[in-house]
């Protein structure tokens, strides 16, 4: 887990050939801008990409490792869990518009989330032409042209182009690659006519050096700093939410400072990352409703939704203030949380700013050390009171306490990605860049991905996954095993397999507590049984299946699938099967 690392600016090497064609040098400049991999799902549109990637081979050409993905939303998905590690955006390339299509969840989840990725498409050939290289052959070639093939899209990138010229394809792709590692970050799209691919450049060579940078961060204005220190340095009872804080390490530490330094409770709502280790003393849990109704100053740190307003906020007496690249969350339609102040700036560097600035208003120590006592007292007894504990064993398995076997049995390094099942109070992280939560934007299908791309980023760290039944399925998990196997990328998934969708049920029984969705013994829209046999889809691929069905089976089984991954480096599964009911997950 890094800073926001800028594609690589170094020229291809010595060796390496003149490219003759727009899919040569597309090629050649993902790799000396810093791509290192290329994920892709082909189509007809290929033709181009698969001659210059063998000519490439074949000449010592320097270009990005390609990996195969058989479906597009995992792919995606992989792009987010590798950038999620290392800060660097990756690339896919996908079959024209229905490869677009299936890509489209994991490009929201990566747009809501900021991730930095590029997706190119084929296009429909442009032309009827016989005998012209690259136009149209197929007969599918008709009905897969769009009139606006970016449309099904422009809501969720941050820049979308069609290459309309050979010799555009440095500009074009340069701008891309900035556009996407400029804060705030996010996707963009680039598709890529074959006749367009396969023309020959007739301009210069390509230049070492980029065209284009990434933008550099706003800074935060200094007036409005000193403005949001003087209001920490007043406020009795500061709080502090997050959800994305501690993207990165730099970023954990800033908000770590913050929060010891002037005595601030720091609650992680929602999290997609961790600021603060679950042991910390200014860690206050995972819920900010109770915090909010005492707080005088909420500091939002990186948080598209710092509360419920159906199930409280702040006072009428607190200030509110965000904190982020883009505190407004400007890309979203509706966002009505109270404002007082909005301090751009990237987070890591904005913080730090602040800390600086407070000392200059701090209360007395005495002060801050009752108030640090205060808040640490009040975090461990929360967290006392929440842990249930991997024994005595229940006598039926639920998710509390298959989260804290699972959190038993893994290593202080291991990396853990949740596609919601996880109980949070019962985990232990005690370092920043081993907790990655599911994107805001829900959709399902992220975590196989995730992982695969987490895996990829850190090859010698043991990557589990958690997910649920519902989201296993939505994740394709066949092409998923098969990535896992033929890429030597062995990753722990477990399913916490309750046959429901638990989220349906949840939201209906919110709406309807006493209505007849509650008395149902299969409530509507939200069963998945009979629940498939999960391990044997992993069996598929090589991998390790288990199923789960009683209290006494379920350390054992998890010991050994850690083992398969670890020592055997085969990928498992470990299916939970849980009694089939409504679930509360944290």
């Amino acid at each position: 887990m890094s800073a926001t690392v800028p594609p690589d600016a170094s020229a291809a090497s010595p060796s390496s050939p003149e490219p003759e064609t727009a899919a040569d040098a597309f090629l050649a400049l993902l790799a000396q801008r810093g791509v290192e991999y290329l994920f892709a799902n082909g189509g007809t549109d290929f033709a181009p990409l698969a001659e210059a990637r063998a000519k490439g081979l074949a000449l010592g050409a320097r270009m990005p490792e390609p990996i195969l993905v058989p479906h597009e939303n995992l792919g995606v998905a992989m792009m987010h869990g590798y950038a999620m590690l290392t800060g660097r955006g990756q690339a896919m390339m996908v079959h024209v518009g229905v490869g677009t299509a299936n890509a489209l969840n994991g490009l929201i989840n990566g747009a809501r989330q900021n991730v930095p990725m590029l997706l190119c498409a084929g296009r429909t050939p442009l032309t009827e032409t016989a005998g012209l290289t690259g136009g149209r052959n197929n007969y599918i070639h008709w009905a897969q042209e769009h009139f606006d093939q970016g449309a099904m899209l422009r809501e969720f990138v941050k820049w979308d182009y069609e290459l309309r010229h050979p010799d555009q394809i440095q500009t074009v792709l340069e701008r891309a690659l900035a556009i996407a590692h400029s804060a705030p970050q996010g996707p963009v799209y680039l598709t890529l006519p074959r006749e367009m691919l396969a023309a020959r450049l007739a301009g210069p060579a390509l230049r070492a050096a980029p065209l284009q940078s990434p933008a550099s961060p706003a800074a935060a204005d200094p007036e409005t700093l000193d403005r949001v220190a003087r209001l920490v340095a007043r406020a009795e009872r500061p709080l502090l939410v997050t959800a994305n804080g501690g993207r990165t390490i730099a970023e954990a530490e800033a908000i770590a400072r913050l929060a010891e330094t002037f005595a601030i409770g720091v609650v992680h709502y929602r999290p997609r990352h961790l600021a603060l280790s679950t042991e910390h003393p200014m860690q206050l849990g995972w819920d900010p409703h109770a915090e909010l109704k005492t707080a005088d100053l909420v500091l939002v740190v990186d948080c598209d939704v710092p509360w419920i307003p159906a199930l409280g906020g702040p006072t009428e007496e607190a200030g509110v203030v965000h904190i982020g690249p883009d505190p407004l969350w400007s890309r979203y339609p509706l966002r009505g949380f109270r404002t007082d102040v909005a301090l751009t700036g990237r987070v890591a560097s904005t913080v730090d700013r602040l800390t600086e600035r407070i000392a200059a208003h701090a209360p007395a120590e005495a002060a801050l050390r009752r108030r640090r006592d205060a808040i640490a007292q009040r975090g461990a007894a929360r967290r006392s009171a929440a842990r249930a504990g991997a024994v005595p064993a229940p006598a039926a398995l639920n998710p509390q306490w298959v989260t804290a076997c699972l959190n038993a049995a893994l290593d202080e390094e291991a990396i853990v990605v949740n596609e919601y099942p996880l109980v949070l109070e019962e985990m232990t992280f005690r370092a920043p860049g081993r907790y990655f939560g599911t994107p805001p934007s829900g959709g399902l299908g992220w975590g196989i991905g995730a992982a695969l791309g987490a895996k990829l980023a850190a090859p010698g760290r043991t990557v589990v996954c958690a997910l649920g039944d519902g989201a296993y399925m939505f994740g394709n998990p066949t092409p998923g095993h098969f990535v896992s196997e033929a890429r030597g990328l062995p990753v722990l998934f477990v399913v916490f397999n309750n046959s429901r969708w638990a989220a349906v049920h949840r939201a209906t029984l919110a709406d309807y507590p006493r209505g007849y969705a509650a008395r149902s013994p299969a409530p509507p829209f939200a069963v998945l049984e009979p629940s498939p046999r999960f391990e044997h889809v992993v069996q598929a691929s090589g991998g390790h299946g288990e199923r789960v069905t009683t209290p006494a089976e379920l350390q054992p089984a998890l010991a050994r699938a850690l083992r398969i991954v670890r020592e055997e480096k085969r990928q498992a599964l470990v299916n939970v099967c849980m009694t089939p009911s409504y679930v509360k997950t944290s």
